[in-house]
C-alpha cells in the first residue's frame, strides 16, 4: 500500500504531475502516489542493472573511456543515452569507489544545447 504523498518542493510536484498527465494520455489512470512510485522505481531501474551485472570491476585509472569492450559497465539505451559505471579514485585519498555516469543521447544533447542559453 502506497503511503500518502506530502510532496513540499514545487519542482517534484510538477514532476509528478506530467507524469500523471502523460500516463493519462497513454491511457494509464494513476493517481499522484502511484505516479511518484513509478518516476522513482523507473529511474532506478538502469542503475539498478548496472549494479545486478557488476559485482566487481577493476579501477580503469582518471580519464579511461568506457567502450563496449568493457561490456556489462556500459548500458546504452537508444534515444535516451548512456549509464557508464566505472571504478574512481579521489585525488585526496587512495580509495577507490564505483561510480555511475549518465551520458545524454546525440538527439537530448541538442535539444539542451538550443534551449539553453549559457551566458
Amino acid at each position: 500500500m502506497l503511503a500518502k504523498l506530502q510532496k513540499e518542493d514545487a519542482r517534484s510536484n510538477e514532476l509528478i504531475d506530467r507524469v500523471t498527465a502523460y500516463l493519462f494520455s497513454v491511457g494509464v489512470r494513476t493517481s499522484r502516489e502511484r505516479a511518484w512510485d513509478i518516476i522513482q522505481n523507473v529511474h532506478r531501474i538502469p542503475y539498478e542493472m548496472l549494479v545486478e551485472s557488476n559485482p566487481v570491476i577493476k579501477y580503469q585509472g582518471q580519464g579511461t573511456h568506457i567502450s563496449r569492450k568493457h561490456g556489462n559497465q556500459l548500458l546504452s539505451i537508444r534515444d535516451l543515452g548512456k549509464f557508464e559505471l566505472k571504478g574512481v579514485s579521489s585525488r585526496k585519498d587512495a580509495s577507490k569507489k564505483a561510480s555511475i555516469r549518465f551520458r545524454p543521447s546525440k538527439v537530448l544533447q541538442r535539444y539542451i544545447e538550443e534551449n539553453i542559453e549559457v551566458i
